[in-house]
């Protein structure tokens, strides 16, 4: 099972890295970490799965201790679902895990030029403030490994103040934006 440390599921079964590895289940994830609880009729509208597919992928999740049930609603008819932390990490063992990270990471991408495609599709019918947000931008750059952490713990504060507002108010106007970081050292 996953350990829970400072609110991040740490994953290092290869098994359950692997489990994140689909798409429905990345969207169930990316749905139930900011600590929104949902049914599987609910994620079932996130995925365009049935509610029975959904409730399947919800299981194996909680199987590998990524979600768990939540407190019945008010009718107690509905389940909903919630995350066991605020994020995951996978805790990286080259030789076990190499597989697993591999098809995540493949998952990782699809997801973000799917997200990047269905924007440039309709962004000629976005707001103008929202027409030309998006960012690509990619370089390639000489560090070491230690410049390498610093500037992803760099990244991490500079979206540190934004973290409140995945689960508590947010400012008129706002909208969901997704920001992606991939930090790879390139083969030498």
């Amino acid at each position: 099972m996953p350990k829970e440390q400072d609110g991040k599921i740490v994953l290092s079964d290869p098994r359950a890295i692997r489990a994140l590895a689909h798409p429905a289940r990345l969207a169930i994830i990316e749905a139930l970490l900011p600590g929104d609880e949902l049914t599987a009729t609910e994620c079932a509208s996130l995925t365009g799965l049935s509610p029975s597919a959904t409730s399947y992928h919800l299981k194996a999740l909680q199987r590998w201790g990524i979600v768990e049930a939540g407190e019945p609603r008010t009718d107690g008819r509905d389940r909903p679902w919630k995350a066991t932390g605020r994020s995951i990490e996978v805790n990286s063992d080259a030789q076990r895990t190499v597989l697993a990270e591999t098809a995540v990471v493949e998952m990782f991408l699809a997801r973000n030029r799917a997200l990047a495609a269905a924007f440039l599709e309709q962004q000629a019918s976005e707001p103008a403030q929202w027409r030309d947000t998006m960012e690509l931008a990619n370089g390639d750059y000489w560090l070491t490994a230690a410049e390498a952490k610093e500037i992803s713990r760099a990244l991490r504060s500079v979206l540190e103040p934004y973290e409140q507002r995945r689960t508590g108010s947010r400012p008129d106007k706002s909208r969901r934006v997704r920001i992606a970081r991939l930090i790879v050292p390139r083969a030498p």
